[in-house]
C-alpha cells in the first residue's frame, strides 16, 4: 500500500490539515496551490473517501480525515525526531587514544577544547591496537592518536609531538637513594610492558642504557622488576616511592612541576616513538577544528617542556 507516491501524497495532506489551507500549505511545501489540491484528491481516490469537506475560502477534516491526520502527524514527527537523533549521535568526535596520553595528556585538555567548541561533542576512547583505515570507519572513529615508531602503509600519519624519557623517582625514594646509578643499589625499575603495539617489553629502558650519557646509566642489576601494562601506572608507583619509572615528558611534566616526581639524573633521551595523529576523513569540518586545536596545544605543550627541561 506505501510506495513513494502516496508518500508524498500523506506529507502534503499533513500540511494541508495541519494548516486547513491549499494555499497555505502550497507555500510551505513550494509547491502550486493547483499541484497541493492534485496531490490531495489522488490521496482521496486511492483510499476511496474524502478527507477534506471544501467550503467558501475553507477547509474541514472529515472524520476520516481526522482520524488520517492523527497517525500521519504523529508518524511524521516521530520519523523527524528519529532523524534528528541520529544526526545528533554522527556529530560526535570519536577519538581513539593511546590510554596514557590519553589519561595523563589529553583528558586534562578536553575541557578546553569544549569550551571553544561545545556544539561538538567529544567521545574519548583509550585503546592499544594499532588502527589500520578500515579499523578506524568500521568503528567510527574520527581520530587516531597513538605512540607510534612506524607508519602504517594505508594511512601515513602526522606526527603530533616527538617525546624524550627521563627515569623518575619520588624525593623520598631519592632521599633514601642519594647515587642510584652506583652498583649494588637495589633498584626498582617500574616500567611499561608495552610502549606501543607491538614494543619489546624494555623498550624504553633499553632505550635510556643505550643512548644516556656514561654517568647517567644504571648499574647492570640486579634490579626489582615491577611491570605494568599502562605507563601511567608505573608512574603511580614512583609517586609511591616504590622506585624509578622511565617516563615519558608528555606525562610526567605535571608531576615535575608539582614537585610529586623528580628527574633522576639531569638528561634526556630521544625516545624511539612519537605521537602521531590519524584521521580517514581529513576534510571533515569537526575533524579539522579538533586537529587544529590538538596541533596548537601540543606546541604550547612543547614550550613549557622546553623551559622545563631544556628539550
Amino acid at each position: 500500500m506505501l510506495d513513494a507516491h502516496i508518500l508524498a501524497n500523506l506529507r502534503c495532506f499533513e500540511v494541508a490539515a495541519r494548516l486547513l489551507s491549499f494555499t497555505a500549505a502550497a507555500g510551505q511545501l513550494h509547491l502550486t496551490q493547483s499541484a497541493v489540491s492534485q496531490q490531495i484528491r489522488q490521496l482521496e481516490q486511492r483510499l476511496g473517501y474524502p478527507l477534506f469537506v471544501r467550503q467558501h475560502r475553507r477547509l474541514q477534516l472529515t472524520s476520516q480525515g481526522q482520524t488520517l491526520y492523527r497517525t500521519v502527524s504523529t508518524a511524521l514527527q516521530d520519523i523527524d525526531t528519529t532523524l534528528q537523533q541520529l544526526a545528533e549521535q554522527d556529530s560526535v568526535l570519536h577519538i581513539s587514544c593511546a590510554p596514557s596520553f590519553a589519561l595523563d595528556w589529553l583528558m586534562p585538555r578536553l575541557s578546553a577544547f569544549q569550551q571553544q567548541y561545545p556544539a561538538i561533542p567529544v567521545r574519548l576512547r583509550a585503546e592499544f591496537q594499532r588502527m589500520s583505515r578500515q579499523d578506524m570507519l568500521a568503528a567510527g572513529v574520527a581520530v587516531c592518536i597513538r605512540y607510534d615508531p612506524d607508519d602504517l602503509a594505508d594511512l601515513p600519519g602526522t606526527t603530533l609531538l616527538d617525546e624524550v624519557l627521563l627515569p623518575v623517582a619520588s624525593p623520598d625514594w631519592l632521599a633514601a637513594h642519594p647515587d642510584p646509578s652506583r652498583p649494588g643499589v637495589l633498584l626498582g625499575r617500574l616500567h611499561d610492558s608495552a610502549a606501543w603495539d607491538g614494543a619489546p617489553p624494555f623498550a624504553e629502558w633499553d632505550c635510556w642504557q643505550q643512548h644516556a650519557p656514561p654517568a647517567c646509566r644504571f648499574a647492570a642489576g640486579p634490579w626489582l622488576e615491577r611491570e605494568y601494562n599502562l605507563a601511567s601506572l608505573s608512574l603511580a608507583a614512583a609517586c609511591q616511592g616504590q622506585g624509578v619509572a622511565m617516563a615519558r615528558a608528555a606525562q610526567v611534566l605535571e608531576h615535575l612541576e608539582q614537585g610529586r616526581l623528580r628527574q633522576v639524573f639531569p638528561a634526556t633521551v630521544a625516545a624511539l616513538a612519537r605521537y602521531v595523529l590519524r584521521c580517514p576523513h581529513p576534510t571533515d569540518r569537526r575533524v579539522q577544528l579538533f586537529c587544529q586545536w590538538l596541533q596548537q596545544a601540543c606546541q604550547q605543550f612543547a614550550r613549557q617542556r622546553q623551559q622545563l627541561l631544556g628539550v
